[in-house]
């Protein structure tokens, strides 16, 4: 009897060990895994925790012009486009592409420009321009260092510039290109028509639909209006509108659509 009492003791040693190492293992692996999860909540950052493929645009600070107007698109597979214009300098604008690539901790994107490289950090909605150390501007000036995110699905605040008419491309020889712009704030559009500037209103409904009315336009007299009364017949006439990108489209029921606008960041 003392001999099997002893097996049994030992027996029971032998698995209360087996039992506590293994407890100690799931203990160690239950500790890596909650500093596994908490390593990858630290890895959250601008890069893919933001919506940050769009367009930019704002002013930024020039030191011998009145400001920089500049438009930047950050494009999903690593490229951009970059505008830009000096306000007040000259009319030109100046336009450069190519790709960017994203900093260690995710938060800026860095430009390679014709001029050299540039620094952006990506906030929610909007970059701020970094100096050349990947520093932010300090001071009273530093908001002014911002470009915000535009709202590409919303056709109200942008310049759309006429492209086509019935189906026939715009060859525009004038000095002022025909296009329109619909605010938001009191729901007016205004614009230029080929001779006469024009204004009135709009109003978007469900499913797409608008209606201009109200429109009246100055009374210039010119060579050829055979443009600005198709344009004018046709905003009288559209009843919806279809978006695809930077492209609208004004249309009546489901025929073809009666006009084609591009739009345009820098004016």
């Amino acid at each position: 009897m003392g001999r099997n009492f002893y097996l049994l003791m030992t027996a029971g040693l032998l698995l209360l060990s087996a039992v506590t190492a293994e407890s100690c293992k799931n203990t160690q692996k239950s500790t890596k895994s909650d500093a596994a999860g908490a390593e990858l909540n630290d890895q959250h950052n601008s890069q893919n925790s933001l919506d940050w493929a769009g367009i930019y645009q704002g002013q930024l600070p020039c030191a011998d012009c009145s400001g920089i107007n500049t438009v930047i698109t950050l494009n999903m597979d690593g490229t951009y486009t970059r505008q830009y214009k000096y306000e007040g300098r000259d009319d030109s604008t100046y336009k450069d592409s190519g790709s960017f690539s994203w900093g260690k901790a995710g938060s800026v994107v860095r430009l390679e420009t014709q001029t050299g490289q540039q620094l952006y950090k990506v906030i929610e909605n909007g970059l701020i321009q970094l100096d050349q150390a990947g520093k932010p501007v300090t001071g009273s000036a530093a908001g002014a260092y911002t470009l915000t995110k535009l709202d590409q699905q919303s056709i109200e605040e942008k310049y759309w510039k006429l492209t086509q008419l019935n189906g026939q491309a715009i060859h525009f020889s004038g000095n002022k290109e025909p296009y329109m712009i619909l605010k938001s704030s009191d729901s007016t559009v205004k614009g230029f028509a080929g001779c006469n500037g024009f204004g009135g209103h709009f109003e978007r409904k469900a499913g797409n639909r608008i209606q201009f009315s109200k429109m009246i336009s100055t009374m210039m007299a010119c060579s050829d209006l055979a443009l600005e009364q198709q344009f004018m017949q046709v905003l009288n006439k559209a009843d919806n509108y279809s978006q695809h990108g930077d492209t609208l489209y004004l249309n009546k029921a489901r025929m073809a659509p009666l006009a084609q606008f591009v739009a345009v960041y820098l004016k």
